[in-house]
Parts: C-alpha cells; structure tokens; sequence
C-alpha cells in the first residue's frame, strides 16, 4: 500500500474491508498482513479500544502488533550512540598487560549477542574474535 491510500484510510473505510475479507475467508484463515496495516495506521488518528472494536480484533493482538512496531523504530533510532570500530590485527599485539588498569571489549552481532572481554594477547584474542563473529 503506499503513503497517499494510507493516509485516506478511515475507520469506516478499513472495517468495509475486513468485512469484505471475512465474506470470503475460509474457516481458520488468518487475517491477512495487509489488512492489520491497515487496522495499525489507524492507531495514529483513532484510540486503539475504537479500532479493536469496530474491526471486531484482538485488543491484545493489535495493542502487541503496535508495541513491536515501536519497539522496531526506537531499535533503529538507536543507533545513533554506537559506531563501528574496525580492529587492526597489527595493534593487537599492543594490548596492556592482563594486570594493567581494566580496558574492556564489548562486540555485538548482527544476531543481537554480546560479547565483554578484556583485553588480551595478540592470537587469543584474534581466535576469541574470529570464532564469536563467526567468520
């Protein structure tokens, strides 16, 4: 769907389509993605009790759909506070001593998984890195 029928999306407009779709679905079809867009751009003008009501939906299915698409955008807005940092293999030998003050090494995958290491020696610390990234 694109931004200008989305923005001509009313209430009543959305309930003919669920009505229409409900018409012609067949026992335990599942409400179509595009249909619960839909139900999900009207959170911005309607309350979301009004919506689940007149669409007859799942207040929690629609109130669960809505908190994972904001939890999506607070996710990508996020990225401001991180920075990739490129290791080079040749300084890595240069690492303090296992005593010296706490330098910390904190790695993210694309997966989400972290990894908060200290600061070692050249080719443990190469291999530890290699094998969490996967490559």
């Amino acid at each position: 769907m694109n931004a200008r029928s989305e923005a001509t999306l009313t209430l009543e407009a959305v309930a003919k389509h669920f009505v229409h779709w409900r018409r012609k679905k067949t026992n335990g079809e599942r409400i179509p993605e595009e249909l619960w867009n839909q139900a999900l751009t009207l959170l911005g003008t309607y309350g979301i009790s009004q919506v689940s009501r007149t669409l007859r939906l799942s207040y929690t299915e629609l109130d669960k759909r809505r908190k994972a698409i904001e939890a999506g955008r607070s996710r990508q807005g996020s990225g401001d506070d991180t920075a990739f940092v490129e290791i080079d293999r040749a300084l890595v030998d240069q690492a303090p001593e296992p005593g010296a003050a706490a330098v910390w090494m904190e790695l993210e995958r694309p997966d989400g998984l972290r990894l908060r290491i200290r600061a070692t020696h050249g080719v443990e610390m190469l291999a530890l890195l290699d094998r969490f990234m996967g490559a």
